[in-house]
């Protein structure tokens, strides 16, 4: 009896504390939207938010996508980590997918947004149903759309499953044999259930998510009135009226109930047959199951759009045309604190000129990041921009490859000659393509040479615009012809180096890199004898 009474105290105890708990999360969830911030999450450093990207691999139409190169030349990691506002693992593979995809033709529920964004009472309802679902690691929740489980249940375990049953039964005629019979089959299952587990652990915690994603979806579209998609999805109810079996004791242990529910279950196996009858399910289903799961994923990717857009200084929504590849007004880069907005028009090849630091790279980032956000988030970090749809390419942040045994010039050559494949094998596709430095890492002669070379061929195709850096001044004569010449320019005031980052018509005049010497307090003979050697080797 004393036991009893413990179970019951511990029990309530238990109760009390999980509802204090969920009552402080639910304060901090409704606040996170005027604080502009985000549901604080373990850092998902497996970066399993692409599991969805990858799984519709051998199910795209093409395989083009912001690659790896050009993702870091643009620190669109970073840009996803600003960005992500979602609540869910679905939110967060959607936007990924988005992001890498960039150029496919999204659907951006404007009005969805503009409802969250307008609607206090909607947003919190919604926070609230997202939220309960949260974030999974490990939770590959998208596979059962686009693989082909095995859900033959084993006949050996159905039978073992019932021989704790025929045990009990067995007691009435034979007392010892009876429980023997129930002693051992315990000790057999729960050695099955742990060995499962352990084997099918991650595939278990995917499975149970799935079923939260599926009734979560529902929530919503109650919520929307969405009448229809309830009615659609009824037929995948049937998975998550039995996720209740599914539910487990936290890792402490702390919940007796629980537990002793978590025994009975091991004892005949129940999660066993529930796992393989929800993946039947999903299996036989799996339409309405990938419409429930893009609806959910696509809902909080525009609650993330929403939160996103109102941390920016300001930012407007794209145009599109088929003529002019890019024109856009005060264009910044989404990750400065104090960024200056540049106006620009695309409308020919770009050569852009200029000392270090001057604002040529984070321009060309900020143009190419302006694209792949206009294309895929339908948003731009700028006043106005009017675009052409196209695939973005890049070669800028190179490095030497200790593990691979390459060179900054070998990893520059292989980073050129994949736009070059590109190039080639998809000629209906316009591209825009953002080169920094090109071969920065040889030789003046060869690189100038070189440089003219890879420029002049790649301006040649007609579907293809153009921005690259350089500091040699002589590609702005050699390209004239092909390439529109722009800079940026530093001023040298009271021994100070001050920067506008604003982009200006023509080659850069400018040349302070030596001025630099003296105002940084060199020896006096280092800056005098690079004047001098500066003049020999322009004679």
């Amino acid at each position: 009896m004393v036991y009893l009474y413990l179970i019951i105290v511990t029990t309530g105890i238990t109760i009390l504390v999980n509802r204090y708990y969920a009552r402080k999360k639910r304060n901090l969830i409704l606040t996170l939207w005027d604080r502009n911030k985000k549901l604080d999450y373990p850092i998902n450093s497996h970066e399993t938010f692409n599991y969805f990207y990858e799984n519709t691999k051998g199910s795209s139409k093409d395989d083009y996508c912001v690659d790896d190169i050009t993702w870091n030349d643009l620190n669109m990691g970073k840009i996803f980590e600003n960005l992500n506002y979602t609540f869910t693992s679905v939110g967060e593979e959607i936007l990924f997918y988005r992001l890498k995809k960039a150029h496919e033709r999204h659907l951006i529920n404007e009005e969805l947004i503009e409802r969250i964004t307008r609607d206090g009472i909607y947003r919190s309802k919604l926070s609230l149903i997202l939220s309960n679902l949260g974030k999974l690691t490990f939770a590959n929740s998208s596979q059962y759309i686009f693989g082909k489980p095995d859900y033959k249940v084993n006949k050996v375990y159905f039978i073992l499953s019932l021989i704790p049953i025929i045990g009990v039964i067995t007691m009435f005629v034979s007392l010892q044999l009876g429980i023997s019979m129930v002693l051992i089959s315990m000790l057999v299952n729960i050695f099955i259930y742990y060995s499962n587990q352990s084997k099918n652990e991650v595939e278990f915690k995917s499975l149970f998510y799935c079923l939260h994603v599926i009734s979560s979806s529902r929530k919503i579209a109650k919520l929307n009135h969405d009448h229809e998609f309830i009615k659609q999805t009824t037929k995948l109810k049937k998975a998550t009226f039995i996720s209740f079996f599914l539910i487990q004791d936290d890792d402490n242990g702390s919940n007796l109930v629980l537990q002793l529910f978590t025994l009975v279950k091991t004892i005949f196996l129940i999660d066993y047959f529930i796992f393989n009858y929800i993946i039947k399910v999903l299996s036989n289903n799996r339409e309405l199951y990938e419409m429930a799961w893009r609806q959910l994923g696509n809902i909080d990717c525009c609650y993330s759009i929403a939160l996103w857009r109102k941390t920016l200084p300001f930012y407007c929504l794209p145009k599109y045309t088929s003529n002019s590849p890019l024109v856009i007004q005060d264009a910044y880069h989404p990750l400065l604190d104090k960024p200056v907005g540049n106006n620009f028009d695309f409308h020919k090849n770009i050569l852009l000129t200029g000392s270090n630091a001057s604002g040529k790279s984070t321009f060309i980032k900020t143009i190419a990041i302006n694209i792949v956000l206009s294309q895929a988030l339908n948003t731009s970090t700028s006043k106005e921009i009017i675009l052409k749809r196209g695939l973005v390419y890049s070669s800028m942040a190179m490095s030497d490859d200790i593990e691979k045994g390459q060179s900054y010039f070998i990893s520059e050559i292989n980073a050129l000659k994949r736009i070059f494949d590109v190039r080639e094998t998809s000629k209906d596709n316009f591209i825009y393509l953002f080169i920094d430095e090109v071969f920065k890492g040889t030789n003046t002669i060869e690189r100038i040479a070189a440089a003219e070379s890879v420029l002049n061929f790649l301006s040649d195709y007609k579907q293809t615009r153009i921005m690259a850096a350089t500091h040699d001044l002589e590609l702005t004569e050699k390209l004239a012809a092909k390439y529109d010449n722009y800079h940026f320019r530093e001023q040298i005031i009271n021994d100070e180096i001050t920067f506008d980052y604003l982009i200006k018509d023509g080659p850069s005049k400018t040349k302070n890199a030596i001025e630099l010497l003296r105002i940084k307090k060199f020896p006096e003979k280092v800056y005098r004898e690079a004047i001098i050697n500066t003049k020999s080797l322009v004679n």
